[in-house]
């Protein structure tokens, strides 16, 4: 379990690339129900071992077209999904194959990353140094972590599609 664990979580750290400052402050904040669907659909968009887009667009999410500043399509970049009624936003690491599933989600204050810990029921290991927790569910690696600044404060998950062999 451990070398899968250092495998996945050097995945994570490929993918998870800092959003602007700028750009999560202007993210609308979300309320822990959506944060919980939103997890929900990157679990379930994991199920098979690998990314199902197919799964996220059937749960009303949409893929994002990255622009710079003047406009121009920017290709090879990060794959961000939205949806129309949630403030969080998913971004996948591939768009078929293993791979990471991550929620970025705005939230309130640092309380409300509290609150969706506490929806564990206490069966959460301690967090590392930095406050990333790390668990299998269903025998998929998870992280969860506050991220953001005290301004601007966000929560991250990331479901990753490789599974624990036994």
């Amino acid at each position: 379990m451990r070398a899968l664990l250092k495998r996945s979580l050097v995945a994570l750290a490929a993918l998870t690339l800092p959003i602007a400052p700028a750009a999560a402050e202007q993210m609308r904040e979300a309320a822990l129900p959506e944060i919980f669907e939103t997890f929900n659909d990157c679990f379930a968009a994991t199920e098979s071992g690998g990314i199902s887009v197919a799964s996220l667009e059937g749960r009303g999410w949409s893929r994002a077209t990255l622009r710079s500043g003047d406009g121009e399509v920017i290709e090879g970049g990060p794959i961000f999904y939205g949806h129309a009624e949630r403030a969080p936003i998913i971004i996948l690491s591939t768009l078929e194959g293993q791979g990471v599933c991550m929620v970025n989600a705005r939230i309130e204050s640092f309380e409300v990353f509290e609150q969706f810990k506490q929806a564990f029921g206490g069966k959460l290991p301690p967090a590392d140094d930095e406050g990333t927790i790390t668990f299998m569910a269903e025998g998929r690696p998870v992280q969860i972590a506050p991220t953001g600044s005290r301004e601007a404060p966000a929560l991250r998950l990331a479901v990753l599609t490789e599974r624990e062999s036994n």
